[in-house]
């Protein structure tokens, strides 16, 4: 466990080796960000563009209720364009 090192305590956001560290600090916070590091050595990782993607299309496929009004909203809450929710549902 990392939370026994007497160390951790000199590790701020501003003294985080990278710029990406310091965008997950502020992401999701310096105490995650400290334990990933300790945790995770050498893992490099990387999070896709469209992560998020399928659980956005299972999302529309469930809520969408064959309106436009349905169609705008579900556009706006999972970002997408409203010709995208359309192609979604077209294919469903």
């Amino acid at each position: 466990m990392y939370n026994d090192k007497p160390w951790i305590k000199n590790i701020t956001e501003q003294t985080l080796p990278n710029e990406d560290l310091k965008i997950v600090a502020s992401t999701i916070g310096l105490d995650a960000t400290i334990k990933l590091m300790c945790e995770l050595p050498g893992i490099i990782i990387s999070i896709p563009k469209n992560a998020t993607l399928p659980a956005r299309i299972a999302y529309i496929k469930e809520h969408y209720d064959g309106s436009k009004k349905s169609r705008l909203k579900l556009a706006q809450m999972c970002d997408l364009s409203e010709s995208y929710i359309y192609k979604i549902i077209k294919n469903k």
